[in-house]
């Protein structure tokens, strides 16, 4: 119980920083957009996925330090823990100058990638991308702290820190867009906020490993081994995850226009920042699911897969559902501007937030199972499998838009078949066959509810939408309110379980105990 109540209180402090960062996107983003215009948020947008790319050059480091540092701890090595941190943040500092050239090339080569940017922008892009390069490397210094934090499943005290950033990140972006600074001043934002990470993860970190030691930095054989033997899966990975989630920006930019970046940005945006939010799940039980692999408890390990992926599939349907069908209401409500945001361009980013919701939908079955081959050793798989579905994705997103000429929407279709050809059903019964969970068992108890709920949620939103149509805030509000209100019945008959609704039962008569 003490273990469920840890995870419990992770996985809340996850979520209220994420909803933290929703609430500020949601407010933040058509001012940043109304501000800046069409070009100048394409382009940014365009930065920002680039920066991405910058970030992946680090061969996983990032990624397989979070790891050891976790699995080290859940064997008491301690001695092997501080030589992971240092070791990381060496190798991390190695490729540092690596980053900042590939900043300068980027920022070059910007203007012949990307013909459609109006050339007055063309010096802005080439300072800019060096500075971003320099933030990748404060960010990874950042993101190594944070990993101690997880580690020991503090994630309360790492989101208070990612809240601090996200002040300091928000009060500079309408400064600095206040003051005309524009793409400088959204820069300068960034960096700032991450230098404040920074030094509050250090802070935190002290607090809670002691003897924590950064300095002098490490590049001990034995641990750079194991780095990049785990470091090259993580960073096939998040090469492909760029593919899939951020190189159809680019795909738009140079085959479409710098413009339609704004709209497909629009579109997938919410998409974006749910996928992150969904995947709190996947960061608040990794530490506890690797520490029962490595003691070879996997009773309790099959536990929490199946704990995940109900978790993902009660918000996730909740979510992509309400997508599909409320998109193009929420669209029009949230950025729609006569001149700036105008009604086609909210019907085609509601075309793209429909395909990709749908594309979100099919990796719901899967959930976890990455995070399951990586805790019992078996990334490999996972990492080739996410590279054929990034290829396929790049492959058919070009194809659809140069041959068939389907535009944004093709661009997004891409995602969605190259989703469902390999992340449904080929990820999740590898991952199920290694961990020793019966197949056909979970394909009924998952897929089973998770159909006959999505189906029937489907059926609420459409309704509602007719009875109830929506004109404003307020109507959309009731909308999603009712709906929400039709779902929570259908999610705790299907898909919550019958131990899992006893227990909430118990609880809620403690708490109200007239009842």
């Amino acid at each position: 119980m003490a273990k469920a109540r840890i995870i419990a209180r992770n996985l809340v402090a996850n979520w209220v920083g994420h909803g933290a960062n929703l609430v500020v996107m949601f407010f933040l983003s058509p001012f940043i957009l109304h501000t800046l215009g069409m070009t100048q948020y394409g382009i940014w947008q365009i930065l920002t996925v680039l920066t991405g790319y910058m970030g992946i050059l680090d061969l996983g480091v990032r990624a397989s330090t979070g790891r050891y540092i976790v699995l080290y701890l859940g064997k008491e090595e301690y001695d092997k823990v501080d030589e992971t941190i240092r070791t990381g943040l060496g190798m991390y500092s190695a490729v540092g100058g690596l980053i900042f050239v590939a900043g300068c090339i980027l920022g070059a080569v910007f203007p012949w990638v990307f013909p459609s940017v109006p050339q007055e922008y063309h010096m802005t892009v080439a300072v800019l991308l060096p500075v971003l390069a320099v933030n990748i490397w404060i960010s990874a210094f950042r993101t190594v702290l944070s990993s101690v934090l997880a580690a020991h499943e503090r994630f309360d005290l790492a989101r208070g820190s990612d809240l601090v950033m996200l002040a300091v990140r928000t009060v500079g972006t309408v400064v600095a867009l206040k003051l005309g600074f524009h793409l400088i001043g959204l820069t300068a934002a960034i960096v700032g906020c991450n230098v404040v990470g920074l030094l509050v993860n250090l802070y935190m970190a002290r607090r809670v490993h002691q003897g924590l030691r950064l300095w002098p930095l490490m590049l001990k054989r034995e641990r750079i081994g194991e780095l990049y033997n785990y470091g090259i899966g993580a960073f096939a990975i998040a090469v492909s995850f760029k593919i899939i989630g951020q190189t159809d920006l680019v795909i738009v930019g140079n085959l479409i226009n710098i413009d339609a970046v704004a709209v497909y940005s629009v579109g997938a945006m919410l998409l974006y920042y749910s996928d992150t939010f969904l995947g709190q799940i996947i960061t608040t039980f990794f530490p506890s699911l690797q520490r029962a692999v490595a003691r070879d408890e996997m009773g309790s390990a099959r536990w929490m897969v199946f704990r995940q992926v109900r978790l993902a599939m009660i918000l996730g349907l909740l979510m992509y559902i309400g997508y599909l069908t409320f998109g193009e209401s929420f669209i029009r409500l949230w950025m729609f501007h006569p001149e700036k945001f105008p009604q086609e361009s909210v019907t085609h980013a509601a075309q793209v937030m429909a395909i990709l919701a749908g594309s979100k939908l099919l990796t719901l079955f899967g959930f976890g199972s990455r995070s399951l081959l990586a805790a019992t050793g078996h990334i490999g798989f996972a990492a080739k499998m996410t590279v054929v579905e990034a290829l396929t994705n790049l492959a058919l997103s070009v194809a659809f838009v140069v041959l068939f000429g389907w535009g944004l929407a093709g661009v997004a279709a891409g995602t969605l078949v190259a989703r469902f050809l390999t992340q449904t059903f080929v990820v999740p019964q590898y991952a199920c066959r290694k961990a020793g969970i019966n197949w056909w068992r979970y394909v009924m108890v998952i897929g089973g509810s998770g159909l006959a709920t999505g189906g029937m949620f489907a059926v609420v939103c459409y309704g509602v939408q007719h009875i109830l149509p929506a004109r404003n805030w307020s109507e959309f509000s009731l909308q999603v309110a009712v709906a929400t209100a039709c779902y929570v019945p259908i999610a705790l008959l299907l898909l919550v379980s019958t131990e899992d609704r006893r227990r909430m039962g118990i609880k809620l008569r403690t708490l109200l105990p007239g009842t």
